[in-house]
């Protein structure tokens, strides 16, 4: 389930530039605030899938009208839209609920006012997908040296990072209680991805965006969709968006 948020303002705000832990925070507290004991599942457990914990909640960078460098981080015109989205209907109905009984939200230290709240039908992932980020895509995997085990983050352009992609909705999928066929999945990036540094709690994290054709089994990639590809995704990466589907056909191969 998707909802598509417009913000506005009495004029243009400013945020930091890594504003995703703000949005981060105000998600959190308007679940908890329509649905106490769903906001502090989500916050302090969620789904729990060996050592991995999963909140299947996910949502986009803000997209203004315009923007602009300011001294203070990024200054943004409204309408200012926000996508918010989940495989669980719950936490979807719980900010929608938030969102639709108050006037004014703060969002660290500026305060927007709900202009349109609609909630997206869901697509068609049949055939072959492109998608485009609407946040980066993180992905990530442990190299060893010496006695130290070291975080590495992926490029789109390695094949681990899609390797490591594909276990993470399996592994979403397995926290949603969903069995279906082994069928792999297929990627492939299209052009020169950008590379966006955050800090998130004190860590530095690395993500991507860009956009990528994915084929193969449609219900993990409705999973990818609802809940975010890659990782950290209920703090604001690897939401997507769908530009398009295309029949396969033998010999078919990417655009762009």
């Amino acid at each position: 389930m998707r909802l598509r948020v417009s913000w506005t303002a009495d004029g243009a705000i400013v945020l930091p530039w890594n504003y995703l832990h703000l949005l981060h925070g105000f998600l959190y507290a308007a679940i908890r605030k329509a649905s106490p004991k769903l906001g502090e599942f989500l916050h302090e457990q969620g789904f729990v899938v060996g050592s991995h914990r999963y909140k299947l909640v996910t949502f986009s960078l803000l997209f203004p009208k315009r923007s602009k460098a300011h001294k203070d981080g990024l200054e943004m015109t409204p309408p200012i839209l926000w996508w918010v989205s989940s495989p669980l209907p719950a936490p979807i109905e719980a900010l929608a609920m938030t969102l639709a009984t108050e006037t004014q939200f703060r969002i660290g230290k500026v305060y927007l006012m709900v202009e349109r709240i609609e909630v997206e039908e869901l697509p068609n992932f049949t055939g072959r997908c492109l998608f485009q980020t609407l946040s980066p895509i993180v992905a990530s995997t442990g190299v060893r040296k010496g006695e130290k085990l070291e975080h590495k983050f992926l490029s789109p352009n390695e094949p681990e990072f899609w390797r490591v992609v594909e276990m993470n909705l399996r592994r979403k999928a397995q926290a949603l209680d969903l069995e279906f066929a082994d069928e792999p999945l297929k990627f492939e990036p299209v052009g020169e991805w950008k590379s966006r540094l955050y800090e998130v709690q004190g860590t530095k994290v690395r993500g991507f965006e860009g956009q990528f054709w994915a084929e193969g089994n449609s219900e993990l990639l409705k999973i990818g969709y609802d809940a975010g590809f890659g990782e950290r995704n209920a703090q604001g990466f690897g939401m997507v968006k769908l530009v398009r589907c295309q029949e396969v056909t033998k010999g078919n191969k990417s655009e762009g």
